[in-house]
């Protein structure tokens, strides 16, 4: 069974998809079979994976309608799923986005168990992979409450701010929610800084609160600031490909390591 991990937190531009892309790139390094899924509609990491969503004919949003026509049908199967998740671009594979997936939100309100629906597409490919990664939107809406209910880890990506503890705060009001009602799985792997100088006062007093509030064993290694994390996007590549021997890939080294060694699948 693949271990599926969520990057989430409800402010925005806190590192989520620069965390999931190179998450999944470093896991990939390491002999992983990993399948990045991007659930939101502005489809960054579908982006920042080099592929461009206007020239997709399938995306998360076509294989998750598929799934409701044929649900319960004998039609549905795992091709369905694996028709849509793009391979051979990147050492990961990918379940791409793009903005039709915005709709989601309203076709599925009144749908009767449309929480879970997510967690039954990947049951389809989980024994395909090692690590299944999903980065979400920072709305709090049905993909992402689906994304946590297919989850069995949540990474939380932190820029080291005094504003950004209370992305964190609500996404902790979250976690105890979704354990509570939906998916008691759901387990709190680490907080990550990231975009993190620990030279200043203001991003070692955070760290320091995040470690005093969590315990030291629930914060992940932090990622500094490295302007190569910001260009490697704009080549659609993540930052092993262009830039391995930089400190942001270094220390995306050291996060995937410590994913490894908390879920349990080091080599």
């Amino acid at each position: 069974m693949a271990v599926v991990l969520v990057f989430a937190n409800r402010k925005g531009g806190s590192g989520k998809t620069t965390t999931a892309v190179n998450v999944a790139d470093g896991l990939a390094l390491q002999g992983k079979r990993t399948l990045l899924v991007d659930a939101d509609s502005q489809a960054q990491a579908t982006i920042s994976s080099g592929i461009l969503p206007y020239h997709l004919s399938t995306s998360i949003y076509e294989i998750i309608h598929l799934y409701i026509k044929h649900k319960g049908g004998k039609s549905w199967n795992r091709e369905a799923v694996l028709s849509g998740i793009v391979r051979g671009k990147k050492r990961y594979d990918l379940l791409p986005s793009k903005a039709d997936l915005s709709a989601l939100e309203l076709e599925l309100a009144e749908m009767p168990g449309r929480e879970s629906l997510l967690h039954d597409l990947l049951v389809e490919v989980d024994a395909e992979y090692d690590f299944i990664l999903l980065d979400l939107p920072p709305s709090l809406g049905v993909l992402t409450i689906n994304s946590l209910v297919a989850a069995e880890w949540l990474i939380i990506p932190l820029e080291p701010t005094f504003l950004s503890m209370d992305g964190l705060a609500q996404m902790m009001s979250i976690l105890y929610r979704v354990n509570a009602e939906l998916n008691p799985r759901l387990k709190l792997m680490g907080i990550l800084p990231v975009k993190c100088d620990l030279r200043t006062n203001l991003a070692r007093s955070v760290v320091d609160e995040i470690r005093r509030n969590f315990g030291a064993e629930r914060l992940l290694p932090p990622v500094r600031n490295d302007v190569k994390l910001a260009e490697a996007p704009s080549f659609g590549k993540t930052v092993f490909e262009y830039s391995p021997a930089c400190r942001g890939a270094r220390d995306y080294e050291e996060v995937v390591a410590a994913i490894l060694a908390r879920s349990g699948e080091q080599s």
